[in-house]
């Protein structure tokens, strides 16, 4: 996998204020991100994307640290297959001094169980914790106050057109 790092841009002021790591493959594997989720859902084999996409994020992270300037690096995970101990554990001896840098999102395609959120927040701490594509999903007020979640980035069909639709108007706010 490849991981392209996509500038967040705080719109008022028009500074980065973070970088999403974005998957990538190769195109000669003719896959593409989504359908990899997919064989590797298919296969049992979730858990082995998220841990390389965990490290391999975090590695390139730490090498390539003057390019981030201390900016956070938001890495999205898949419910129910965060780290285990004995990979959070070389997680941290590699990576610890940069989890406060860390923001994980939590994606919408399916809950996460109590454990995993307290795993995910001792391994980056609750300040660093945001709900991807809000509105899709799993999308529910239950699941926003058990996340309590410091970032929301809403679905792209919440905004598409919100000047004319009073009630995504309504959601949104």
């Amino acid at each position: 996998f490849m991981y392209h790092f996509q500038p967040i841009v705080n719109a008022k002021t028009g500074d980065i204020f973070a970088y999403e790591a974005l998957m990538r493959t190769d195109k000669s594997i003719g896959m593409n991100p989504l359908e990899v989720l997919a064989a590797a859902k298919e296969y049992n084999r979730l858990y082995d994307i998220e841990k390389a996409t965990m490290f391999n994020i975090m590695e390139r992270y730490s090498i390539e640290r003057p390019k981030f300037e201390d900016k956070m690096v938001f890495i999205n995970t898949i419910p129910g297959h965060f780290l285990n101990e004995g990979d959070i554990a070389i997680f941290r001896e590699k990576y610890g001094k940069y989890t406060n840098n860390c923001m994980f999102e939590i994606t919408e395609q399916e809950s996460v169980s109590d454990e995993e959120l307290d795993i995910i927040r001792k391994l980056c701490g609750s300040n660093n914790i945001a709900i991807d594509d809000y509105g899709s999903g799993h999308s529910n007020i239950v699941n926003l106050m058990r996340y309590a979640p410091q970032v929301i980035k809403i679905d792209r069909f919440l905004v598409t057109d919100i000047h004319k639709d009073q009630n995504k108007q309504m959601f949104v706010r």
